[in-house]
């Protein structure tokens, strides 16, 4: 959530309408794809490959088995939300720093 959001912070500057548009529509694919309704266990595989490229579903999946003692996450895992996460943290600081440099702050001014 928080390597997300600084993509999006250093996007903001540059696109302000595209970032209000893609976080709504992020934050609405992620509640739906997020795992917290259904149990990973349970899914058919074509059902699956639907939601295993979110890493959200992957924490949900991986705190069910650490919550439940007869529950054993088998399509999960914990390395890639980190990974993920590594990565977005990284593009998002890249971002930011060059959005320092060259953004103004007359851009967002308002009469």
């Amino acid at each position: 959530g928080v390597s997300i959001g600084v993509v999006f912070l250093a996007l903001k500057p540059w696109f302000p309408g595209f970032v209000k548009l893609a976080s709504s529509i992020f934050s609405r694919a992620n509640m739906i794809a997020s795992g917290k309704m259904f149990v990973a266990n349970s899914l058919p595989s074509h059902m699956l490959a639907m939601f295993d490229w979110n890493p959200l579903f992957h924490c949900i999946d991986q705190a069910r088995g650490f919550v439940f003692i007869n529950y054993n996450p088998h399509y999960s895992s914990i390395g890639y939300p980190l990974k993920v996460a590594i990565v977005l943290i990284m593009i998002g600081l890249m971002l930011e720093f060059f959005t320092r440099k060259h953004a103004s702050a007359s851009w967002e001014a308002t009469r």
